[in-house]
């Protein structure tokens, strides 16, 4: 089966980065979910890790050629994600999407309270 693709910081809808543009181009926009857990800032980009005390807001897409795209996507997100699939919250119920979990330790990182990258940006034109 081809599950969606649950996206949360630099690949969301309305990034100019050039993967959220190859996803934008490769898929269909399903639209809003979020996601248990909390988001860190580990760079210019955040890292999703699982918990219960808080929501991740994201976008959730669905690849046209899900295999040839999410290879690439894999190679992007690198030895620090995992790719896994967990259940998003949508306007609509639950959905079982892949996400990227990120596997490193947090500590040090600072932990965005309100879940939402493009927030804590200040408006999705700055994510680089």
């Amino acid at each position: 089966m081809d599950y969606p693709l649950f996206v949360y910081g630099t690949l969301r809808n309305g990034s100019e980065h050039a993967f959220a543009r190859l996803l934008r181009e490769t898929s269909d926009l399903v639209g809003p979910g979020r996601l248990r857990g909390s988001l860190y800032r580990i760079a210019g980009y955040p890292g999703w890790v699982e918990d219960s005390e808080a929501f991740v807001t994201g976008d959730i897409f669905q690849p046209r050629d899900a295999g040839s795209l999410m290879r690439e996507l894999d190679e992007y997100e690198g030895p620090e994600y995992e790719r896994v699939r967990r259940m998003v919250e949508t306007t609509s119920g639950e959905r079982e999407c892949w996400v990227y979990l990120y596997i490193q330790p947090v500590d040090g990182k600072s932990r965005l309270i309100s879940g939402d990258w493009f927030e804590s940006q200040g408006s999705p034109d700055k994510v680089v």
